[in-house]
């Protein structure tokens, strides 16, 4: 989706342009964050919408392991985070939050971290 389009929507989802009823989601990755985030706020704040802006680093960096299964890699999410509430501060926006997620399974959802899990 472009900014553009992005604009368009929020109009359709949100005529009234009423507090709270939009989330818009970033699942860039961490290679686009940087480059791409910075057009949407700006074309969001040129419309005057009222968003919230929410990180979801995981599924913007899923990688194929070598043996099939998907997974992320621990850096790719932290440097996308960081990122995110950076581009905002240069922005002079405000990052509503970051998406995150749990299970008590015995499931490896990313690799790499402090304990250098591995495939």
């Amino acid at each position: 989706m472009d900014s553009n389009e992005l604009v368009k929507l929020i109009e359709i989802l949100n005529p009234q342009n009423k507090l709270g009823r939009i989330t818009i989601i970033t699942k860039m990755g961490v290679e686009n964050m940087r480059v791409e985030l910075p057009h949407f706020i700006k074309a969001v704040r040129r419309a005057g919408q009222i968003v919230t802006w929410v990180s979801d680093p995981v599924h913007g960096n899923t990688i194929k392991a070598p043996c099939g299964l998907k997974t992320r890699p621990f850096d790719a999410i932290r440097v996308e985070v960081r990122a995110f509430f950076d581009v905002h501060k240069q922005e002079g926006s405000h990052p509503g939050g970051a998406h995150q997620e749990m299970t008590g399974q015995n499931v490896t959802e990313c690799i790499g971290g402090s304990r250098t899990v591995t495939l």
